[in-house]
């Protein structure tokens, strides 16, 4: 049988060899641990394009008979378009008449659901509604719309909701990029 002789040194440099390789494999699996990452803030014009079309739903959807048409359009006016005002303008004589009939008093709570499609100058989110009351004609208190926000002189405002083909397009289009 033949004997095996191993310095002191040769012994120690394996000891510190096995010891620096140890240490690696943990400090990489540890790292996460040691050293935090940052949570992901959204773009600055994400939450402010999200913020626009929640103010406008929610103003859109807030309804108070007794404060009157004007009131109303006023408010949802502050938060929208120019194009966004005259086309809630244009059709709120015959909304108003209803609401007025039916002594409608109802309050919205919005909230962003998704970033459906971003552009430099137009965002559209889905949105989730909570009414305090059904409006005429409905018996949801609950839905989700598709809001446009357009950048308008460098502010982000609520422009309109989707329409039924525009909706339709979109869901066609994220289920192409999503195969």
């Amino acid at each position: 049988m033949r004997e095996f002789n191993i310095s002191k040194r040769s012994l120690i440099l394996i000891f510190l060899l096995i010891a620096c390789v140890t240490a690696g494999v943990l400090g990489i699996r540890y790292a996460d641990q040691i050293i935090p990452r940052p949570t992901p803030t959204p773009p600055v014009d994400d939450s402010q394009a999200s913020a626009a079309v929640v103010a406008g739903v929610k103003t859109f959807f807030t309804v108070n008979y007794a404060e009157g048409k004007d009131t109303w359009l006023e408010r949802f006016c502050a938060t929208s378009t120019q194009s966004g005002c005259l086309f809630a303008t244009s059709g709120s004589a015959s909304l108003w008449r209803r609401y007025t009939e039916m002594e409608t008093i109802t309050i919205a709570d919005v909230a962003p659901k998704a970033l459906i499609r971003r552009s430099e100058d137009e965002q559209v989110w889905l949105v989730t509604i909570q009414l305090s009351q059904p409006l005429p004609g409905s018996e949801k208190t609950q839905d989700e719309a598709y809001g446009l926000a357009v950048r308008e002189d460098s502010v982000w405002k609520f422009d309109r909701f989707l329409m039924p083909q525009e909706i339709d397009a979109l869901q066609q289009s994220n289920e192409g990029k999503a195969q």
